[in-house]
């Protein structure tokens, strides 16, 4: 089979299995929809199961991507909060919603296959977030020992927020007012969470003390969609 075809036969996989879930969704009907024979599809996945698989771990690949670290940026702060948006703009993505929920929805999908997409997904979020806090940490904005206690804190609170709350609280008009408070607030407190040593905070490298990071934060907006 083609590589063209095998990739058209994970996408319509991917789009049904989260659509109905892993029970409801017939091999039968991503074959009539990719218009590949089903016994086609057997033979290059070999089982439904092997074939859920195939499409979780390209939904994994698709997030990764989403995920990708973005270039240094020569303001600390602005890259911390770039970062922190694309983190917020994945979160509410149907792709991230359904990477939760499939492996769940799926009772004979081992643990140990949950908890690698669990990590998989953690390790893209943080591959996304820890170097800005870190370059926050070295001009003296963070606590350079806690920059893990700090993605924590961060991701937990833009999680929370733009999944369960604001998002589904806030009228679609306020849509991008409510994320961008999110992404501002988030940056904040973390910022107040894990403060910089003594010695970090009197570097003569920092570029800004802790005092006007409040300040600086209002003069930044999350970039536009």
């Amino acid at each position: 089979m083609r590589r063209q075809q095998v990739q058209q036969i994970l996408d319509v996989a991917g789009d049904l299995f989260f659509e109905r879930g892993f029970q409801n969704a017939r091999v039968s009907d991503i074959a009539a929809r990719s218009e590949i024979s089903t016994a086609s599809i057997y033979k290059a996945f070999g089982s439904k199961d092997a074939l859920f698989r195939a499409a979780l771990a390209r939904g994994i690949d698709r997030l990764k991507l989403l995920a990708t670290p973005l270039l240094p940026d020569d303001d600390p702060i602005a890259g911390l909060l770039h970062a922190s948006h694309r983190y917020q703009e994945i979160c509410v993505s149907p792709l991230f919603r359904d990477l939760i929920r499939a492996p769940i929805e799926h009772n004979s999908l081992p643990l140990t296959l949950r908890r690698s997409v669990g990590r998989q997904i953690r390790s893209a979020l943080e591959k996304l977030c820890i170097p800005p806090l870190q370059a926050c940490a070295e001009v003296g904005l963070l606590d350079l020992r806690q920059i893990n206690e700090a993605f924590q804190l961060l991701s937990a609170y833009i999680e929370h927020k733009a999944v369960w709350n604001d998002l589904l609280t806030s009228p679609p008009s306020q849509g991008a007012i409510a994320r961008a408070h999110i992404t501002n607030e988030a940056v904040r407190i973390t910022f107040l969470a894990y403060p910089p040593t003594q010695a970090e905070a009197s570097d003569p490298s920092a570029s800004a003390p802790q005092s006007v990071v409040a300040t600086r934060l209002g003069s930044h907006r999350a970039p536009k969609d």
